[in-house]
């Protein structure tokens, strides 16, 4: 009697055991590092905080995603290196091309005219989407969804003295990131000077009359950084500035197919709802720029057109090379060059 007593005891401890030890309990203790550049208050790091929220919700709290804003797990190169190494598991930002020269599309000037084409160009199933993840599964890399920030444009401390006008001198010399060969050629074209400095100096040398402005930024971005030195805005639509959201390929593999399908359901969410939103933050934006006496100067369609056409025929060609003559085709393709 006093063994068939101590049975029931003993398999309500293995069970216990095997239940500690099994995956639905390991399930609840997954946490996942994401990276973000931008500051607390930016609209990209709220993007990433209701995908942690919504992660956490339709995976039944079994991930916890915790988000690192303000570049604290390293500048954007570094984090991108981390993120294919498997050491950091997330990052919402631009991708970096220093490892494959292919990721150069994500700014390649005129790539997109506008938000319409943009959306069309860097949504899932896009071109754009489709070549850089492509190339980022060679880094054990693959994209979730994609965070517009808004259309590209020139900011400058000193007026431009023709910026409408894509054959003008222009006599300014403006910041492009180091190893930005797309848009050297770009603003060389545009009748500008330029010089590559890294972020972290980018301030200091405007400041300074380093350089007079810095090309690869958006409204949000010049507000959030530059609103007491900027003079000047052109929305000249250069390239589609989107973050995306990365995740390590093994890592992501390693979770199970629910928590998978959790992480793919609130990327595609946010990811939508950001694409249908997007224009409406941009044109928020400019107006806080007006409003703190920053001149906007926005290209109207037919100069948008006018502009692109130039630097379709004159700068592309000596770009090319950054993402290869077969993604050139099908980009011309997409948007019915020939």
């Amino acid at each position: 009697m006093k063994l068939l007593h101590r049975i029931p005891t003993f398999s309500a401890v293995a069970l216990a055991s095997a239940l500690a030890l099994s995956p639905l309990a390991a399930l609840s203790a997954e946490t996942l590092r994401l990276s973000a550049i931008e500051p607390p208050t930016s609209t990209v790091v709220a993007f990433a905080n209701a995908f942690s929220e919504r992660v956490r919700q339709y995976s039944q709290d079994s991930i916890d995603i915790k988000v690192y804003p303000s570049s604290q797990l390293g500048d954007w190169v570094e984090v991108h290196e981390q993120v294919m190494e498997g050491t950091i598991d997330l990052a919402l930002q631009p991708l970096s091309n220093s490892f494959n020269e292919v990721l150069a599309l994500q700014w390649f000037p005129y790539a997109a005219l506008d938000f319409e084409s943009g959306r069309d160009a860097f949504s899932e199933g896009g071109v754009v989407h489709e070549i850089i993840n492509e190339a980022l599964a060679e880094q054990d890399i693959k994209i979730l969804g994609a965070f517009v920030s808004g259309m590209g444009g020139i900011v400058y401390t000193k007026p431009a003295p023709a910026p409408r006008d894509p054959n003008a001198s222009q006599g300014l010399k403006i910041r492009v990131w180091p190893g930005g060969t797309t848009h050297q050629e770009l603003l060389k074209r545009l009748g500008y000077q330029t010089a590559p400095i890294p972020w972290s100096d980018l301030y200091t040398a405007m400041q300074t009359g380093v350089v007079d402005g810095a090309i690869g930024a958006t409204p949000e971005l010049v507000m959030n950084n530059f609103a007491d030195i900027a003079k000047m805005w052109v929305q000249n639509n250069d390239h589609f500035e989107v973050s995306f959201l990365a995740v390590n390929k093994g890592r992501f593999d390693s979770l199970s197919r629910e928590q998978q399908r959790a992480i793919h359901r609130a990327a595609t969410e946010l990811s939508a709802e950001r694409f249908a939103t997007a224009e409406q933050e941009h044109e928020k934006f400019l107006q806080q720029m007006r409003d703190k006496g920053i001149e906007v100067v926005v290209l109207d369609k037919p100069e948008l057109e006018s502009v692109a056409q130039v630097v379709r025929a004159d700068v592309w060609p000596k770009i090319e090379d950054e993402i290869g003559s077969i993604n050139m085709a099908r980009l011309k393709l997409s948007l019915g060059i020939r």
